[in-house]
């Protein structure tokens, strides 16, 4: 039996606190020691909840004793940031997605922790859910055949209020599902994307077309905007048989037949993916006092990034013409 992985949470929004929730008592592989926000008000809050130490800054907490790994939770444009600084203090890291905003910064970062020797693991949470599980072990074991199209659809409700901002539709959201489509249908050589209407804070949502090095293709549909709940839903075509996950609460995975099911959707992304959370936490902490390595590593969050950019590009490109 491994002792459990000491982990300081970095950045107590909702995500950050999901993963101290977790770590405080879902976990058998790791426990919460310390939780950091740059509000003083929230980190002593957090820190006080869980009966552990709380700073307002990561430094505040490298020097807590025998500290094995860092979940960074902070705002995008810091993750790179704090990753190099948690590496450089023999830190492993978990790092919500994405490494940034910059490919440079983010292989720096990448770079950083190979030279350190630690782990990077990026939260690429599907990786870790039973259905899409399912589908990568019927890939891997050529049950369905060649593939020949990979079709995603990422539909989240408009989020609204504290810690439920939008963030980038690209490098925040449809970064998901290229990761997914990258673990699933392999590198991808083409990317073509479109972008709905511009608001406030972007686009609401965006289509995306891809070409994978074997030859396949594959299909994305990203909505911030869906008025009917949260779907997580992808499709595998292959030379012979099919197989999708749906964005069913229960995350079942179901053959293509002719059926029909009418069933509750989850409210958003922390409720269809519950468990893939705590397995990803679970995961890292294994890691961390060491087992081997899972989930999506640093350079898969590097080539996440550059096709995110990549289809940021192609839609800026490609602007929806002007009403008539």
């Amino acid at each position: 039996m491994r002792r459990p992985a000491r982990l300081a949470v970095v950045g107590l929004g909702r995500m950050g606190r999901l993963h101290a929730h977790n770590a405080a008592g879902r976990v058998a592989s790791a426990r919460l020691v310390a939780v950091v926000d740059a509000l003083a008000a929230v980190a002593r809050e957090v820190g006080e909840t869980y009966g552990v130490r709380w700073a307002t800054s990561l430094e505040g907490v490298l020097s807590v004793d025998h500290l094995d790994a860092v979940v960074i939770a902070a705002p995008t444009p810091l993750h790179a940031e704090l990753v190099e600084k948690a590496v450089a203090a023999g830190k492993h890291v978990l790092c919500e997605k994405p490494l940034g905003f910059e490919v440079e910064a983010a292989r720096r970062a990448v770079a950083a922790a190979t030279a350190a020797g630690v782990h990077v693991q990026v939260g690429f949470q599907r990786r870790f859910d039973p259905a899409w599980l399912a589908m990568k072990r019927a890939v891997d074991r050529g049950e369905l055949g060649d593939l020949e199209l990979f079709h995603g659809s990422h539909r989240s409700p408009l989020s609204s209020g504290p810690g439920r901002e939008l963030g980038d539709v690209f490098v925040d959201v449809a970064i998901h599902d290229l990761d997914a489509a990258r673990w699933l249908g392999g590198e991808v050589i083409e990317v073509f994307a479109l972008a709905g209407p511009e608001g406030s804070e972007g686009p609401s949502w965006v289509t995306i077309m891809l070409r994978f090095e074997n030859g396949a293709l594959g299909a994305i549909d990203v909505s911030r905007s869906a008025s009917f709940g949260f779907e997580c839903s992808a499709e595998l075509v292959g030379s012979r048989a099919g197989m999708r996950t749906g964005g069913r609460l229960s995350g079942d995975v179901e053959l293509l037949d002719a059926g029909w099911a009418h069933v509750r959707l989850a409210a958003d992304h922390a409720e269809r993916h519950d468990e893939a959370y705590r397995c990803e936490l679970d995961s890292f902490g294994a890691v961390t006092v060491g087992a081997d390595p899972t989930g999506a590593t640093g350079e898969d969050a590097v080539a996440a990034l550059e096709l995110a950019l990549l289809a940021r590009r192609s839609a800026a490109q490609h602007p929806v013409p002007a009403s008539r």
